[in-house]
């Protein structure tokens, strides 16, 4: 029985391990476009900020918002 679970438990690791090498190997397809859903993303907390709490807190959300799709573009795809 001992003998069943560790093929079990090695079927498993070896699972894990072809997965995450797929998963580094196809990485830059799986990141096209995080930076324009995120903003995007973004762009409607603002608006709702906007209506609910005035235009002025809308204008200071979507400010961040333009800032961190800056940063994203700069740092996080670069």
């Amino acid at each position: 029985m001992k003998r069943h679970k560790n093929k079990k438990r090695s079927l498993i690791v070896v699972g894990v391990l072809v997965f995450i090498f797929l998963l580094s190997a196809f990485a830059p397809a799986l990141d096209a476009g995080v930076c324009e859903r995120a903003l995007q993303k973004c762009a409607i907390d603002a608006a709702i900020a906007g209506v609910s709490g005035g235009a002025f807190a809308g204008l200071a959300w979507g400010a961040l918002c333009l800032s961190g799709y800056d940063w994203c573009l700069r740092y996080y795809v670069n």
